[in-house]
């Protein structure tokens, strides 16, 4: 049950601290840079008849006044909209069970009879802001590091067996439906939020986050605004103009209305900038990046936004999704007749060239072709901004990571020098082959086996080549690379009789050899990688060296054919990046 009291308890924290404002913020839990957020958010909406320092607290109220740690436990809770109960049967006594029950039925019980008597817009948004509604029975252990003491007006170690405190909690967290007027009010519980960092409590609130080193200076934070924190507080949600402003804009854009475009627009930078630090349910949004981009070309301002974000991310609204596939419908349709090119007829080079690549990247779904048209503009977008906004967003391309060739294959060796008298050409050569590159440089190994030609009594000579080598590829395509290599070869020579298994002889050495290799592969590279199937032409020349047949020397010219499998990752390139 553990992981289960666990997800519940993020969830609690969650809701609590994103039902702020316009623009809410997340960060991790436990933590002192959270907290901090979190107390700032509470202290900046808390109703002006509720805002007093913890100095003005300390000195009016009449309970339990202490400073120390907090750990929280949910013995129950029922998350209202997505149904998540939760219930620690071993925990919870039949009574407090009981008084749970009876205190949530009549809450949920109230909330839905008012349903009925409030307008059908309020009722939407009750509706909607239910996922975060939450009902909570809550298990608090204080532990005491200081107890305040009035007569004194000092801070003194508690009595021995009172260094700690056990409270429970009956919390609602959520909307509040009041129908004289008809408003939605929001509820906020804050005793959900306690943590092991220190602060000081009292039976109805807590102060902000006061470590050790701050509760030695303790009159200085005290006095300040937003230093005390009430248990309990409403606040009036104000409605979310946003979607609506959407809306009249997404319909302007059916009838082709500019001017009530323009106008829409105006009205929703209005609002969002009245909204700051306002309660919502549902938060305000602005138009993206992306939006504004698009809609900026539509009414011929073209103001391009190159420095703004450009968002893969699905859109915050439906609306606004909406907006932005009707814009991207407009704008393809105006790069297509023309009515681009004459819109941008008095614009600069550089406009032209950087609207005329973003509608493109719109109509077709080539990446070629539009990398291609990037390329052929590279000196025509003269705007830093705009020709990084292109290349960053627009222009993808990939060049190889890493791979691994595996094979084994078979070909033809051809002796010279003293080599040459063996005939290594008329027996097969047998080639095995392992590498790993990195991009352009890597490295492997490449076995062959050959045998010369009978002679002298039905005797012959067997050889091994074993190339250890380094290895540059110096160019690639969808479908053929070239690799150079050169690296130290290991010969193992054996004469030997025919149909006589043991050598005669046998002599080792070390020699060195230098090779190229072209790889033909049956498909072409894919964007994530994969394995491919392919054919290896490889040539090389190693020198040749031994004392078994009259120290004979020279060098010895192989070409075989080896089916590849090629493993391999590819790396997205940037503009002018070479792989």
């Amino acid at each position: 049950m553990h992981w289960v009291r666990s997800g519940i308890f993020f969830i609690i924290a969650f809701c609590t601290a994103v039902l702020s404002y316009a623009e809410p913020g997340y960060c991790f839990f436990n933590s002192r840079e959270c907290e901090d957020w979190q107390d700032s958010v509470h202290a900046e909406r808390l109703p002006d008849s509720l805002r007093v320092t913890l100095q003005q607290k300390i000195e009016s109220d009449t309970g339990l006044i202490f400073w120390g740690n907090a750990y929280a436990e949910y013995l129950a809770n029922v998350a209202y909209h997505n149904k998540i109960d939760f219930w620690s049967t071993e925990k919870i006594s039949r009574e407090q069970k009981s008084e749970f029950f009876l205190w949530h039925d009549k809450q949920h019980d109230l909330s839905l009879r008012k349903l009925d008597s409030i307008p059908s817009d309020l009722k939407d948004a009750y509706i909607k802001a239910n996922n975060t509604t939450l009902y909570g029975l809550l298990k608090v252990k204080y532990q005491i590091d200081k107890v305040y003491d009035r007569k004194t007006r000092s801070w003194n170690d508690p009595e021995k067996g009172y260094d700690t405190l056990t409270r429970f909690h009956l919390i609602h967290q959520g909307p509040i439906i009041e129908t004289n007027p008809p408003k939605l009010l929001a509820e906020i519980s804050l005793e959900g939020e306690v943590s092991k960092l220190k602060r000081i409590y009292f039976e109805d609130g807590h102060s902000r986050i006061i470590e050790n080193s701050e509760f030695k200076s303790l009159e200085s934070i005290a006095k300040q605004q937003g230093s005390y924190l009430p248990n309990h507080y409403i606040l009036e949600t104000h409605k979310n103009m946003s979607p609506i402003y959407k809306t009249q804009i997404m319909e302007a854009l059916v009838k082709g209305d500019k001017d009530a475009i323009r106008e829409n627009t105006a009205k929703l930078d209005t609002f969002l900038v009245h909204a700051d630090k306002l309660f919502f349910y549902s938060s305000p949004s602005n138009l993206n990046c992306n939006t504004k981009r698009l809609l900026s070309a539509y009414l011929g301002t073209f103001e391009d936004y190159a420095g703004c974000n450009y968002y893969t991310s699905p859109y915050v609204d439906d609306e606004e999704a909406t907006i932005h596939a009707m814009l991207q419908d407009s704008l393809r349709a105006m790069y297509r007749s023309g009515e681009l090119e004459n819109a941008l007829l008095d614009r600069s080079s550089s406009d032209r060239a950087f609207w005329r690549i973003l509608a493109a990247s719109l109509t077709t779904s080539d990446q070629n072709d539009l990398n291609a048209l990037i390329k052929a503009n590279e000196d025509s977008v003269k705007k830093i901004e705009q020709w990084n906004f292109i290349t960053t967003n627009f222009y993808v391309d990939y060049g190889v990571g890493w791979n691994i060739q595996i094979g084994m294959g078979g070909g033809l060796s051809l002796g010279f020098g003293d080599a040459f008298s063996y005939d290594f050409d008329n027996h097969p050569t047998f080639d095995i082959t392992l590498e790993f590159f990195y991009k352009k440089l890597g490295g492997g190994y490449n076995m062959r086996n050959l045998h010369s030609k009978t002679f002298d009594d039905n005797k012959f000579q067997s050889l091994v080549l074993i190339d250890l080598y380094a290895g540059y590829r110096t160019f690639v395509t969808s479908y053929v690379e070239n690799r150079i290599y050169l690296g130290p070869t290991i010969l193992i020579s054996d004469l030997q009789e025919k149909d006589v298994a043991e050598p005669l002889k046998t002599h080792g050495g070390v020699g060195l050899h230098c090779g190229t290799a072209f790889d033909f592969y049956f498909s072409k590279y894919k964007d994530d990688g994969q394995l491919r199937l392919g054919l290896r032409l490889f040539a090389s020349v190693s020198n040749y060296y031994t004392d078994i047949v009259k120290d004979s020397d020279g060098g010895i010219f192989s070409v075989t054919f080896t089916p590849l499998l090629q493993f391999y990752d590819r790396s997205k390139k940037k503009y002018g990046e070479a792989h």
